[in-house]
């Protein structure tokens, strides 16, 4: 079966480059904090005294339990010679031992930093080796085999990755968080006529470290990268955190707890005023932001900043997306498609798992649970684009057809666990292939050359190993292409066409 191209509008390529060469320890998905501390011991078998062990990715929903110190001095137990640091499924924490935590001079007294929190157990004070949000996690990031989280990736890594992507139809994306290094190592790639792909670049911007009058000089030294399939016309900006941990502003009060009392809503990471005038600025350079919201709070803040832009600026700028927005208030779905926002969906994030579970146990079932209502949201006019958010996920990038299948099931294409989310909010097929093509064509501003198979566009396109419209549904998550094409040229083709088994 012949298909237009896969674009992807959320994954993060140079990041898996560090998630791939630096893991060396691996538990199942759901593993409790029993089993963790069983396969981190088995690690420590495997190395030497003083090497880093570094290891993804536990349960979200651990939190309540690995929020006390008695959890941190069971690891240090079995780790007394080797740091330790765990990334969680949400890729926004960590879980570092005592002695990671000294190897970078983390102490009871040190200062949270701005947008993150240093974990300390909420009876008694002392620290339980948590880094909750990415500006805490870079405290020992950085020294560990996980590294810089926004440092740059050289050419040959990001082609290791983005040779990944060919077996699985995609031919363009959102490289959802990058530097200027990483932008100049994508034109290097270009260059050595090794990018199949067009690609936009969401360069790291934080409003509350930089100017909207140093955007200009930024953008104009990128120029020179853009070209026919690269675009720097693009910007990241971060909102809020996670439900999971509680980051993510919520516009109604979290469940109650010790450490948060029942009237938390979270906090922004950016003030309205403040995001106001960063996204007025950027629209005004043709620059397409994309903002993290997880909490409805935050997916209102992005719409009154979109609205200001429009007001200052006209209608007629870029399309901006909000990524993830997987929970709406009622009143802001109606607003996306007049503002000329999108969003910017990542759907293994919510059929039925561990990650759903945590957001359920912080914000209880009915409100957690009623996440990423896409029927809803395409009814009213709202244009959903697809993304996987790889590679911050725990799985490999079959996610990508995992999610489709998801949109359309509703249900976990593992089966496990069993149960679907809000029947009613599926998709047929056909709506969900326009999400991952022409959709997110349309978030990437190449829907004129790309998206779909019409005469005058670019012909990237590829065969699958199925026909997944004459298949079940349960079958589509095995889907894979069996020769994929970028401007008329094949850059992946394999032998094995046959079809996959469903689940």
């Amino acid at each position: 079966m012949v298909v237009p191209g896969i674009i992807d509008a959320h994954l993060h390529l140079a990041y898996a480059v560090k998630d791939r060469r630096g893991l060396n320890c691996f538990f199942e998905p759901d593993a409790g904090l029993d089993a963790i501390l069983s396969a981190v011991e088995g690690c420590v078998k495997t190395v030497k005294p003083g090497e880093w062990i570094a290891a993804k990715a536990w349960d979200s929903g651990l939190l309540p339990v690995l929020t006390s110190a008695a959890a941190l001095r069971r690891l240090d137990a079995i780790t007394p010679d080797n740091p330790v640091i765990m990334r969680s499924d949400s890729i926004h924490d960590r879980w570092a031992n005592s002695v990671a935590l000294k190897k970078a001079g983390v102490t009871k007294d040190t200062k949270d930093p701005k947008g993150g929190k240093i974990g300390r157990d909420p009876q008694t004070g002392e620290l339980n080796g948590l880094l909750i949000e990415i500006p805490a996690a870079e405290l020992v990031d950085p020294i560990s085999p996980l590294g810089d989280f926004m440092a740059g990736e050289s050419t040959e890594q990001l082609d290791e990755q983005a040779r990944l992507l060919l077996p699985l139809g995609v031919t363009g994306w959102n490289d959802a968080l990058v530097t200027a290094e990483t932008a100049q190592a994508y034109s290097e790639l270009e260059k050595a006529g090794k990018l199949h792909a067009r690609v936009g670049l969401s360069i790291n911007i934080d409003p509350n470290r930089m100017k909207p009058s140093e955007f200009p000089a930024l953008y104009k030294s990128l120029a020179t990268i853009d070209s026919g399939h690269i675009s720097t016309k693009f910007a990241k900006i971060f909102l809020d955190g996670t439900p999971v941990s509680k980051t993510a502003f919520v516009l109604e009060p979290y469940l109650p707890d010790v450490e948060h009392g029942s009237d938390y809503h979270g906090t922004p990471f950016v003030k309205q005023a403040v995001l106001d005038q960063a996204v007025t600025a950027l629209d005004a350079m043709g620059v397409s932001v994309k903002m993290h919201a997880t909490g409805n709070g935050s997916v209102r803040e992005a719409l009154d900043a979109i609205a200001a832009a429009r007001k200052a600026n006209g209608p007629k700028g870029p399309f901006h997306t909000i990524a993830h927005a997987g929970h709406i208030a009622p009143a802001d779905v109606p607003r996306f498609r007049p503002l000329g926002a999108i969003i910017d969906a990542s759907p293994t994030l919510w059929y039925p798992g561990s990650i759903m579970d945590a957001i359920v146990g912080t914000l209880g079932k009915e409100r957690g649970e009623a996440f990423f209502l896409f029927r809803t949201d395409i009814r009213n006019g709202v244009t959903v684009a697809g993304g996987t958010d790889w590679k911050t996920l725990p799985a490999e990038y079959s996610d990508l057809w995992d999610g489709i299948e998801g949109m359309v099931t509703r249900r976990n294409p593992t089966g496990k666990p069993s149960g679907r989310l809000h029947p009613e909010e599926a998709l047929d097929l056909g709506t969900v292939m326009r999400i991952y093509t022409i959709n997110s064509a349309i978030a990437l501003s190449i829907d004129k050359v790309a998206g779909s198979l019409e005469v005058g566009k670019s012909a990237d396109f590829s065969i699958l190993n199925q026909n997944i419209f004459a298949r079940p549904p349960e079958c589509i998550s095995g889907t894979r292409s069996i020769l994929t094409v970028f401007e008329g040229k094949v850059v992946y083709r394999t032998d094995r066409d046959e079809e996959p088994a469903c689940n």
